[in-house]
């Protein structure tokens, strides 16, 4: 080393002097812009993979809290108090026979606003059960077999009034909802 330094301090001048050709500025420009263009391929790289794994981990976050969520929404009276498993089970067979049936004599639109009332009545009671503190839970319970007899009880009332007209007496304007009456959606029993 100490040999070259010697000769760059004895022609230091000839070589202070002398420019480089456009073709070595050219080279060396042409070197530079490719480093700088790995560099960048390689930054784009690292973000677009930074980007996938953050959306990976966000969609896994969001999708467990949804199926979270939807499994409290679809629990049901038998997953709080077992004993109910059987009775759960007759409702519903009741409720869904009594809408077939109301669905073959075309009627079971009146009854769809006071069985979507009854069914936000219904999630309300499933959201309490939930967060019930001991002993509360038998009452909540209690509503909600409550609330499937009442909506047995108003599809039967529905089915006997519309069994017992006879096809000439039966017009639907009987059916149909008075905006006079206190409720809108009743139907005269």
């Amino acid at each position: 080393m100490e040999r070259l330094e010697k000769f760059v301090i004895q022609h230091r001048s000839e070589l202070d002097s002398g420019v480089p050709s456009l073709k070595v500025w050219a080279e060396i420009d042409r070197k530079l812009e490719k480093k700088s263009a790995k560099k960048r391929s390689l930054w784009v790289f690292v973000r677009a993979a930074a980007a996938v794994v953050i959306l990976l981990g966000l969609g896994s976050v969001i999708g467990a809290n949804l199926s979270q969520s939807s499994s409290d929404s679809a629990s049901t009276l038998a997953d709080h108090a077992p004993e109910y498993a059987e009775l759960e089970s007759y409702y519903h067979q009741q409720i869904d026979q009594k809408i077939q049936q109301l669905a073959s004599y075309q009627h079971d639109v009146y009854v769809q606003e006071d069985m979507r009332q009854l069914d936000e009545v219904f999630t309300e009671l499933r959201k309490e059960l939930e967060v019930a503190p001991k002993g509360a839970e038998r009452q909540i319970i209690q509503m909600m077999i409550e609330n499937y007899e009442a909506k047995i009880n108003i599809l039967e009332r529905v089915l006997n009034k519309i069994q017992s007209t006879t096809p000439e007496q039966h017009t639907l304007d009987e059916y149909t909802p008075n905006p006079s009456k206190s409720q809108s959606n009743e139907v005269s029993l």
